[in-house]
């Protein structure tokens, strides 16, 4: 058996703690902290969270349960639900139509797509239907959207960076400029060249 290598092991687990230390803000705000994506977050003390992430899934996690417990589930037709969940989801064309760079409008839209996602998925549980088919319509719905979801704004991400004065030279933007001399600093493994590479 080969022995372990506890010193490299020992690296690595450093190396990982370091990382997580200076990824630490963007791991809340899941974005640069420069002027461009300011109306992507909200600052609560120091810290700077995502509008989407701290916005919308706690108002849809909240909603399915406040939903679940008012017994408003035994209450709302299934057509009822769905419709809402389309209405409320329909905010997503805000994107789009650049009304989002408002941010109030962004917290609103953030707040009404967990509205919507909370009706869709008692739509989808209050269906007539096995356990196991629901199971597979909510992992396939829920899937679907948030690969939507997720392409639009990574697509935003990059067509925003990619237009910016520093075109995705992440060693002298403002918003990534002290994580990447921190890396450098650490000898740690520069992960944004890594994804200016695969993106190029």
């Amino acid at each position: 058996m080969k022995p372990l290598d506890l010193k490299n092991n020992k690296r690595k687990i450093n190396n990982f703690v370091l990382l997580l230390k200076i990824l630490k803000p963007i791991l809340l705000s899941h974005h640069p902290s420069c002027k461009t994506f300011e109306n992507h977050t909200f600052k609560i003390g120091k810290r700077k969270f995502c509008i989407g992430c701290f916005i919308g899934f706690p108002t849809a996690i909240l909603g399915i349960i406040v939903i679940y417990y008012s017994k408003l589930v035994n209450v709302l037709d299934s057509k009822v639900l769905l419709m809402a969940s389309m209405i409320f989801l329909a905010s997503f064309i805000l994107s789009p139509l650049n009304l989002t760079k408002i941010k109030i409008i962004k917290i609103i839209q953030k707040f009404l797509i967990g509205l919507g996602s909370t009706f869709l998925f008692w739509w989808i549980w209050t269906l007539q239907n096995l356990f196991i088919i629901n199971l597979l319509y909510f992992l396939v719905i829920f899937c679907l959207l948030l690969t939507i979801l997720t392409g639009y704004h990574a697509y935003g991400f990059y067509a925003t960076c990619k237009k910016c004065q520093y075109s995705l030279n992440w060693k002298i933007c403002p918003g990534f400029k002290d994580f990447i001399e921190y890396l450098e600093k650490n000898n740690l493994p520069n992960i944004f060249n890594k994804i200016k590479n695969n993106i190029k």
